[in-house]
């Protein structure tokens, strides 16, 4: 019969035979000699012994409650002799991690974390940047309104972090033996130096002179945290904002930009691509100066949000920022020339005695062309046409019929032309070049409901306003189809298709009462 005794490791109680015990304790002894120069002796110790727990608990549960011989032998295949890693040590310092390759474990790493150490721990376990796997909880919290979220908080939960050193390279995916413990437990000793090597001891002993000054500094901490918390959510709203917009704004680019190039789509009736240059230059220009303003909207976000994050380099910030003076400059430059386009405006007046005895009813129209609209309405919307003679004309609705009375004895129509240019003479010929037509047929004037010009972008401008002078007495048939190109708010569409007489700038309706006189006979 064997003797047990019961033995403490790492705060885990463990019954072990004695045989046992004695291989055990050698073991320990032998790697405390090992490690008796080492400052870190106590830590590394510590960890050397929460993993021999751990180990010794993986194997009770496959076996009896008792530690046997075979388990420590175990225990000791797995961890190494030290004077094997003394050797090893000397020889080759990676030739531990070349003979055994170990399978990682899922941790947070709560010593890379930004809120619970989850994206730092799956980094090590995936493999996958971990700048990425930080963009993708932010980007699908926005997208999935805020279903990421809990899963991050569930998994936050239900992963445990690693917190041993025994944990830490598990996670890592390197083997838990005895050089590794101590290769762990040296570099956070040496890190943990060099912090308080860094420490002004003067000046911090200075400010624990008072307890004011502790509280103050507490305070500090705080308001420097809620700055920190702050200056992320700052960082992470920016992002929602400047990404969806670059993302809208490329769409835009390839949308529209492959459109013209291969002139697959008719941009002349957009007011947007008025600048006078190819539509797909103007295109590349509106995406310059809107994506690199958001841009760096972008890498504001992403500083704030990761404080670590490399600059994009002074070659690049002066060529991006190069870039968008020049793509303003150009837009502003052509704005201009387009404006200095249409900065003069001349009239071209023709007046035109209409024939008509004044015994005799004057009916006025409007006459469409449906070659061109199927719409009658007044418009200042341009578009190209092809005319009769198969050339291509700018069409627009831009008519303007007036009535004014007169005390003359005629009828008369005065027809003004109206167009914009650079200078006087050029807006006068442009004017003198606007097509509109109008014809007198068996007492009726057919006026045209449209116009046209050339084909040039100053000329969408071009207007007609054709005034017709009516004496008194004379009496006028309005046809309903004027609606919409007369300005006149003293007639009403209650006058329409009637016959009316015009005197003093007023209409007077001359069958409205017979109509309703018959109207209550019939009653």
């Amino acid at each position: 019969m064997n003797k047990t005794i019961n033995i403490n490791l790492a705060n885990v109680f463990f019954h072990i035979d004695e045989d046992a015990f004695i291989k055990l304790d050698s073991y320990l002894k032998a790697i405390e000699r090992y490690l008796s120069k080492e400052q870190s002796k106590d830590e590394i110790l510590q960890d050397i012994e929460a993993r021999i727990a751990e180990l010794f608990t993986e194997s009770m549960a496959q076996a009896n409650q008792v530690i046997i011989m075979s388990q420590v032998n175990d225990m000791i295949a797995i961890m190494g002799e030290p004077e094997a890693y003394r050797m090893e040590d000397e020889e080759e310092p990676s030739s531990t991690s070349s003979k055994f390759k170990a399978s990682r474990k899922l941790y947070r790493d709560i010593e890379n974390n930004y809120l619970g150490g989850v994206s730092a721990g799956l980094n090590h376990y995936l493999g996958i940047n971990l700048l990425l796997i930080r963009l993708f909880w932010v980007i699908s919290a926005f997208f999935s309104f805020g279903g990421t979220v809990a899963i991050y908080v569930i998994i936050w939960i239900l992963i445990p972090a690693a917190r041993t050193t025994a944990q830490k390279l598990d996670m890592q995916g390197e083997p838990v033996n005895l050089s590794n413990i101590e290769r762990k437990v040296k570099e956070g000793y040496s890190k943990f130096a060099d912090k308080m090597g860094d420490i002004d001891y003067e000046k911090y002993g200075q400010q624990t002179k008072s307890g004011v000054t502790k509280f103050l500094d507490g305070l500090g901490e705080v308001l420097r945290a809620l700055g920190i918390i702050l200056f992320k959510f700052l960082g992470i709203i920016l992002l929602l904002v400047s990404g969806p917009v670059l993302i809208g704004l490329l769409i835009f680019l390839f949308s529209f930009g492959t459109l013209s190039v291969f002139e697959l789509g008719d941009f002349s009736q957009i007011e947007f691509f008025v600048l006078g240059i190819p539509n797909w230059i103007q295109i590349v220009l509106y995406f310059l100066v809107a994506s690199i303003p958001f841009f760096y909207l972008l890498i504001l976000s992403l500083k704030l949000i990761f404080s670590n994050l490399k600059s994009i380099g002074k070659v690049a910030h002066i060529t991006l920022i190069g870039i968008w003076v020049l793509s303003v400059m150009v837009i502003t430059t052509l704005s201009v020339k387009k404006q200095l386009d249409v900065s003069y405006d001349a009239e071209v007046i023709e007046v035109i005695n209409l024939d008509i005895s004044s015994g005799d009813t004057l009916q006025i129209r409007m006459n469409p062309n449906l070659m061109f609209s199927e719409t009658l309405n007044q418009s200042k919307k341009s578009k190209i046409v092809k005319d009769e003679f198969d050339n291509e004309r700018l069409y627009n609705s831009n008519i303007h019929v007036n009535f004014k009375s007169t005390s003359d004895d005629e009828l008369k129509l005065r027809l003004t032309k109206k167009s914009y240019a650079s200078s006087k003479a050029r807006a006068r010929e442009r004017a003198s070049l606007i097509d509109y037509k109008y014809k007198l047929e068996d007492n009726v004037l057919k006026l045209d409901s449209y116009l046209l010009s050339n084909s040039e972008p100053t000329d969408r401008s071009a207007k007609v306003e054709v005034t017709i002078y009516i004496p008194e007495n004379h009496v006028i048939y309005l046809d309903e189809n004027l609606n919409n190109f007369n300005n006149r708010r003293n007639l009403n569409r209650s006058k329409y298709n009637h016959y009316l007489n015009y005197k003093n700038n007023d209409w007077k309706c001359l069958d409205c009462r017979t109509t309703l006189d018959t109207l209550s006979t019939q009653n």
